[in-house]
């Protein structure tokens, strides 16, 4: 029998009670669970708010446990670890703000426990806000997860973007300032200034007489005033060579007409017409139309030699009658084409382009990368300035995988706009492959190609997957802007607009105004004059002011000119009439008929001045052609009353029908021939116009005739393509910002 002795049993208990409270470790973590077992954070933004989330301790034991030695836990995470548990479920919070981009992984435990708690997170950077203008401040709020915009304090100083508006202070988020005041003290001029070279001092137009025998004259000192004609000078409408209506001492009456008296105005096709016998004899006879210079596509191809034909199939026209060729991203602008210093573009092809203080603008130029707007130097070529909306505003090239120009307007001399069109980086959910989704951003300008203010353009018709885009883009006088937007209902270039169609209005600011749809209507270019918007296959009238119905026409507007009394929907080819309405009402003021077998040849028409011996006149020039004979004559139809005022026959043989033309000051560009391959016509009135095909450019001297003064000249809002309701340089502008 083994005896224990009194220090061997104490030993002997220390020992039992060691190995009881080992056993009690051990069954203290295998009683400790966790619930989850994983715990996501998800994604954070680098110094955002602390974020919380829970997990549950569960003690499937019936005690209390003490002394927990936890591990894990390391900043940037934050947590009230207990130091007991009592049996059942205990909630901890956890608390993280990423201070770095990043994932990062642990794992939580209390020492002894088998299966530990995961926690993930992922830090990432917030994203760049860029403030839609100068006068606003633009923070990322990762809350909301988007760019908030707020005003500056009132009174900040600001740049207004222009040299012609001074003292600029922000107010209601806006760069207001004063207009800077330019004069000379001469009533004969027209002080203004130009936001590209400062101030100007302009001759002042032609001083108005009484139109009779009363002519308009200057001083320097008073300004404009009147004094008699010249007498013998023609008046009222009785002229002929029996009895005309001829001035004598500032008054009109009747009188038998010398010999020799002006009878019949001259044309760019034919002499003056003088009294001989009491019979008005021309001098001539009418001399058919030939053009001076002319470039065809088609006619330089060469497979043998690789030459693929020149794919220019557009033109912008200066006053002076140069002309520069382009094309859609197909070959360099040709710059002042018809000229002695004609050259190509230095920088490459381009989409399109217009002109714009004295300077060729174009889109996407040079063309890679994409998103560019360049001014170009018409005389050397040299680049003057590129605005690129990839370093002005990355937060819009961040959220698109790529990005370009599809349009651009010029809003004053001192705003251009330009709406940038993007393939979305991130598609709604559930988007097929292939869809046709796109982003729109506006962009206004200022005259050296800096940033005024830039915004997303945002509605459910630009959110649908069905290539919206902008087929009609247009300014008023002040600088609004209007933008009509339709789906797409072909699959590629050239675009072909469905319904409905969104119609957009925005400040010279960029600031918006108002928007209409109308489901009826198929997107199409736009004009605007006088204070109405008139949309290309519509037939109500808008309200430029807020868009609402002004009247409605017996018929589709297709796209018109706009004089001051009149406004004219372009004709239909094969057509027999033409209307004038009585501008700003629905009301029918005249229609031209056509002579027996003679139709309208061509869809284009515009508006010139014709310089006749009692002043000048405007005219609507048209193309028309004789289906008997063949014979195409460019024809003036006058529009105060539709009457014929000439009629001149055209020599040169053309392909198609005029696509394209638009007047200089004694001349006219035309463009015809532009066809899909080399067979078809192409595409007119889609967008791109006639991309891809090859087409034929001539000009021609029109003694008498100059560029209008009309609120809109033709389809692209004039020679320069800018799309701007035109105004009298001796009417002050809106100035202010």
């Amino acid at each position: 029998m083994t005896r224990i002795t009194a220090g061997a049993l104490g030993v002997m208990l220390l020992a039992s009670a060691s190995c009881r409270k080992n056993d009690e470790l051990s069954a203290t973590s295998q009683s400790l669970r966790f619930s989850p077992t994983t715990l996501s954070f998800g994604n954070l933004y680098v110094g955002q708010a602390p974020v919380e989330k829970t997990f549950s301790v569960i003690n499937e034991g019936r005690a209390t446990l003490t002394d927990l030695n936890w591990q894990g836990m390391t900043p940037p995470f934050t947590a009230d670890l207990p130091g007991e548990l009592p049996a059942g479920e205990t909630v901890v919070a956890v608390q993280f703000s990423p201070v770095a981009t990043g994932k990062i992984t642990f794992t939580i435990s209390v020492a002894g426990m088998q299966e530990p708690l995961t926690v993930t997170a992922n830090g990432i950077a917030v994203p760049r806000c860029t403030p839609s203008s100068e006068c606003l401040r633009s923070t990322f709020d990762t809350t909301l997860g988007t760019c908030v915009e707020s005003e500056l304090t009132d009174g900040v100083a600001c740049d207004t973007k222009s040299i012609c508006i001074v003292n600029g202070q922000c107010v209601s988020g806006r760069c207001i300032g004063e207009e800077k005041k330019c004069t000379d003290g001469d009533e004969c001029t027209v002080d203004v200034c130009t936001p590209s070279t400062g101030c100007e001092f302009l001759p002042r137009p032609p001083c108005p007489g009484d139109g009779e025998c009363m002519v308009g004259v200057c001083n320097k000192a008073t300004g404009c005033g009147m004094e008699p004609a010249d007498d013998g000078s023609t008046c009222g409408s009785m002229q002929t060579c029996k009895s005309a209506q001829v001035c004598v001492t500032g008054q009109c009456v009747l009188r038998n007409p010398p010999e020799g008296y002006l009878c019949a105005e001259a044309s760019p096709c034919q002499g003056q017409g003088r009294c001989l016998n009491d019979v008005c004899v021309r001098a001539g006879p009418r001399t058919p139309l030939t053009d001076s210079w002319s470039f065809d596509g088609l006619a330089i191809a060469n497979p043998d030699a690789g030459i693929r034909e020149a794919q220019l199939h557009d033109f912008v026209l200066e006053p002076s009658g140069a002309m520069t060729l382009s094309g859609f991203f197909q070959n360099a602008a040709w710059l002042r084409a018809n000229t002695p210093t004609s050259q190509e573009a230095p920088e490459g092809p381009s989409r399109r382009c217009i002109l714009w203080n004295g300077r060729l603008v174009c889109a996407d130029y040079p063309a890679a990368p994409n998103g560019r707007v360049t001014a170009i130097d018409l005389s050397t070529g040299d680049k003057m300035w590129t605005f690129d909306i990839h370093a002005a505003r990355p937060d819009f090239v961040d959220v698109t995988s790529q990005i370009f120009l599809a349009r651009l307007v010029v809003q004053a001399s001192d705003r251009l706009a330009a709406i940038f069109e993007a393939y979305p980086r991130k598609l709604p959910p559930n988007t097929p492959a292939g869809s046709q989704c796109r982003s729109y951003f506006l962009v206004v300008m200022n005259a050296q190609g800096q940033l005024v203010t830039a915004t997303p353009l945002i509605d459910p018709l630009l959110a649908a997957c069905a290539h919206p885009h902008p087929y009609g883009a247009v300014s008023d006088a002040v600088g609004n802007l209007f933008l009509a937007f339709s789906p797409t209902v072909s699959a590629q270039a050239p675009l072909k607009p469905g319904r409905p169609t969104l119609m957009l209005s925005y400040t010279r600011d960029g600031i918006f105004r108002w928007k209409v749809t109308d489901p009826s209507m198929e997107g199409g270019e736009l004009a605007v004059a006088k204070g109405l918007l008139y949309p290309e296959n519509g037939s109500v009238v808008r309200t430029a002011a807020t868009g609402a119905e002004a009247f409605a026409v017996p018929q589709t507007l297709g796209r018109i000119v706009v004089a001051d009394a009149r406004f004219i929907p372009a004709p239909i080819a094969g057509q027999t009439s033409l209307k004038g309405f009585e501008a700003g009402k629905p009301s029918l003021s005249w229609a031209h008929q056509l002579p027996p077998t003679v139709q309208f040849w061509s869809d284009q028409l515009r508006l010139a001045t014709w310089a006749t011996s009692q002043g000048s006149e405007t005219v609507a020039l048209a193309f028309v052609r004789d289906e008997t004979t063949l014979e195409s004559s460019l024809r003036a139809i006058r529009v105060h009353d539709g009457s014929e005022a000439f009629t001149c026959p055209i020599s040169v043989p053309m392909r198609t029908a005029p696509q394209l033309f638009e007047i200089a000051n004694g001349s006219m560009g035309v463009m015809e021939g532009a066809l899909d391959g080399a067979s078809q016509p192409g595409c007119s009135k889609c967008d791109p116009p006639f991309a891809g095909s090859a087409a034929a450019f001539h000009s021609f001297k029109l003694e008498g005739i100059s560029v209008p003064k009309a609120p809109w000249v033709g389809t692209f809002g004039g020679a320069g393509h800018d799309h701007r309701e035109e105004i009298d340089p001796a009417t002050p502008g809106n100035a202010s910002n």
